[in-house]
């Protein structure tokens, strides 16, 4: 096989193999920890330390690559995230306790890691590629991995009647390590094109967000977004719990749902996203998820059933994970050079994560609120919440609907224009559809 298509095909398969392993091990972390309501309960306290832990865990991971290097500490992260798991997993039991709250936090977490920095790998693979060719690669890239969490959630369901949950789980360390090997093939096979910066180089603060308008926007719509996706993702978790379909059902359900939305996610990204930006442009595109969510949330006002939340929450991850992660990503490509890593760090990974952590904090409170004597009632009504769901999105909207795009002219001073009158290259140093799918729980 030639060169060009091993560029392609190796990181396809890698990121395809590493969502495949976070699916598996996610589905059989969610069948443990939504046995009964005190899973539920903790639910919020969860998000917190998710969030709280986001950006510590990026800055150690950063500092390693910098003192080691991007591809040692690449295979690093990814031989610590295969040796937790391996080593909890036989342990772990359904409830509450202490173990199986850790791991829970440490899958989507560790995992985060794990896709941005084969995205880090794939980016650095075609750095000198020309810029079409490189755009139609990490579609296909973009494709694998969607593919691969498909499959993930297929292996799950097949493996569900004949293994406990926790098995589940050392099966996706497994997979990550046999992800391992094919990185060291990688790092073999395509030698780093990347060339340091020199100390002089500007430094980018993280306030840069708070200095224009442009910016200040993109943090808003990362905020409320964040928060919208908090809700519906506690919602459709509430439900599930609600349901006491004990440890296998538990198994199935996750790995059906897992398998409708990487699928769903998958058509989206070959056959809806190009169409999409190409009509409406980039504001129009980033109105898809919230205007999907207005009509889902809706639907859930009018049937508050365990089935209309499920169509809620496959709604906003199909359509987060492909139309809007694509798109989101060309957001940033008007912000300058030095500039846009800060921009993108404080907006996604400081903004999204403050909003997330209020979001949960509200949703403690509420929990505490509704428990009797330390016991939530089952099913639990979470209507309040759906119209909570509705006034953000709305917002959400709003905001984004007011997004304009500073444009560079080829000559002259910059001008302003909406964003559907933009014509933006979808860069291949952009991270697609996987960037989400290691972010937060759901």
């Amino acid at each position: 096989m030639n060169q060009k298509r091993l560029q392609t095909l190796l990181p396809a398969l890698a990121l395809g193999l590493t969502t495949a392993a976070f699916i598996v091990a996610k589905t059989g972390r969610d069948a443990l920890f939504f046995q009964g309501s005190g899973g539920l309960f903790q639910l919020p306290l969860v998000y917190i330390n998710i969030g709280a832990a986001s950006l510590p865990l990026a800055l150690i991971f950063v500092k390693a690559m910098k003192v080691w290097g991007a591809r040692p500490a690449r295979v690093g992260i990814l031989l610590l995230a295969a040796t937790v798991m391996v080593g909890a997993a036989p342990f772990l039991e359904p409830g509450d306790n202490t173990l199986l709250l850790a791991v829970f936090i440490f899958i989507p977490a560790i995992f985060g890691l794990l896709f941005a920095s084969l995205w880090l790998l794939t980016a650095d693979m075609f750095e000198k590629t020309e810029k079409r060719e490189a755009a139609r690669a990490f579609s296909r890239i973009g494709a694998g991995t969607l593919a691969g969490g498909m499959t993930g959630g297929l292996i799950a369901k097949g493996l569900a009647p004949y293994l406990d949950p926790k098995w589940l789980i050392f099966f996706g360390a497994i997979i990550v390590l046999g992800v391992v090997s094919l990185v060291l093939h990688i790092h073999n096979r395509f030698p780093t094109k990347i060339v340091g910066k020199k100390d002089g180089d500007k430094k980018a603060g993280f306030l840069i967000p708070l200095t224009n308008k442009y910016s200040l926007t993109l943090l808003f719509i990362a905020m409320t977004g964040a928060l919208a996706g908090l809700l519906i993702d506690f919602q459709f978790y509430a439900a599930a719990a609600s349901a006491n379909m004990g440890s296998k059902g538990n198994t199935s359900f996750f790995a059906n749902f897992y398998i409708l939305l990487n699928f769903m996610s998958l058509l989206l990204q070959l056959f809806a996203t190009p169409k999409i930006q190409d009509k409406v442009g980039l504001r129009g595109g980033l109105m898809v998820l919230p205007l999907a969510l207005i009509g889902a949330a809706s639907f859930v006002t009018a049937a508050a059933t365990a089935l209309s939340r499920s169509v809620l929450r496959v709604t906003e991850g199909g359509l987060r994970s492909s139309v809007h992660r694509s798109i989101w990503e060309q957001a940033f490509i008007p912000l300058d050079s030095t500039d846009r890593s800060a921009v993108k760090l404080a907006v996604d990974g400081i903004g999204a994560r403050i909003a997330e952590i209020a979001g949960a904090v509200v949703i403690f409170l509420w929990l505490k609120q509704a428990a009797s004597k330390g016991v939530l009632p089952m099913p639990l009504d979470t209507s309040c919440m759906v119209w909570f769901t509705l006034t953000t999105v709305a917002i959400w909207l709003v905001i984004t609907q007011k997004l304009r795009i500073k444009v560079k002219k080829e000559r002259g001073a910059a001008k302003v224009l909406s964003v559907p009158d933009v014509e933006c290259e979808r860069f291949p140093d952009q991270c697609p559809c996987t960037t989400e799918l290691g972010k937060g729980i759901g």
